[in-house]
């Protein structure tokens, strides 16, 4: 087992990692001038551009969605909320 110092270094690289890849994805791609003739090699490192933003909206979709069952699930007592329980 690894200790918390190195997997949290390797958590750390991985984030890093995961956001340069998005920025270069998002940002930098779209903007490189490269011949339509010649198939570069580097479109070949990265899904098509429509799931550039595609993903990131349905992780979002999920985050909130989940947010708000937890707090629906832990408020429901405060809001009045009865919820129909199976005998």
């Amino acid at each position: 087992m690894a200790s918390n110092a190195a997997l949290g270094k390797l958590i750390l690289a991985a984030t890093f990692s995961a956001f340069f890849y998005y920025v270069f994805w998002v940002a930098v791609l779209p903007f490189m001038v490269i011949d339509a003739r010649d198939e570069s090699w580097i479109y070949s490192l990265f899904p098509p551009m429509k799931f550039a933003f595609l993903v990131p909206a349905v992780f979002g979709v999920v985050l909130v969605g989940g947010l708000s069952a937890f707090s629906l699930y832990h408020l429901r007592d405060q809001l009045g909320i009865r919820f129909a329980r199976q005998l």
